[in-house]
């Protein structure tokens, strides 16, 4: 028998509290959902990158996010790549706040987001992947052509994947770009 589970809160809904069990995954219409907390002290951008808190406690790693600029160091190119968690479904409040600091994170699925142009074409081709987060909390990082593995066994690192032509290239502004998130 299939493993199905309801989801009580909307996939746009913010809680203050703990509204379903924390860092569970919820398959919904062939993408799957991480409900978790924000735990920084930034708002998280809706489409937006969202990065996991680093934490020594092995319970919370999928539990507790964070926006790119409050995770520290680890906000580089070389840090972040196995701490993106997904993109945010909608503005998740900063720890404590009133509004929501509980909410959906996309974490596997194709989905429009922001993400930064790049000066190079090829970059911006269907395939280019983004294996970092920016550090302005509202956009995906540039994505960049994948690297050939010289015959090496692929690695499996959280990013997202060009599924559409990000057709202009030029400076570093955010333009709409259609992904395929990889981020369980």
């Amino acid at each position: 028998m299939a493993d199905k589970r309801l989801i009580i809160v909307p996939l746009n809904e913010l809680r203050t509290f703990d509204a379903d069990v924390i860092g569970s995954l919820y398959p919904h219409k062939g993408k799957i959902y991480r409900w978790v907390k924000n735990a920084g002290s930034t708002s998280l951008t809706g489409t937006a990158p969202a990065l996991t808190l680093p934490t020594s406690a092995l319970g919370s790693i999928n539990n507790r996010v964070v926006a790119p600029t409050g995770a520290g160091p680890s906000t580089a190119a070389s840090a972040s790549i196995a701490n993106i968690a997904g993109a945010a479904m909608t503005a998740i409040g900063p720890s404590g706040s009133d509004t929501g600091d509980h909410g959906w994170v996309q974490c596997k699925g194709l989905k429009k987001v922001s993400m930064t142009q790049s000066a190079t074409a090829a970059d911006q081709l269907i395939g280019a992947i983004s294996v970092a987060t920016d550090a302005v909390d509202s956009a995906w990082a540039r994505s960049v052509v994948p690297i050939d593995s010289a015959g090496l066994q692929p690695m499996h690192t959280k990013h997202v994947t060009l599924v559409r032509l990000h057709a202009t290239t030029g400076a570093a502004t955010a333009f709409s770009a259609y992904v395929d998130i990889q981020c369980l």
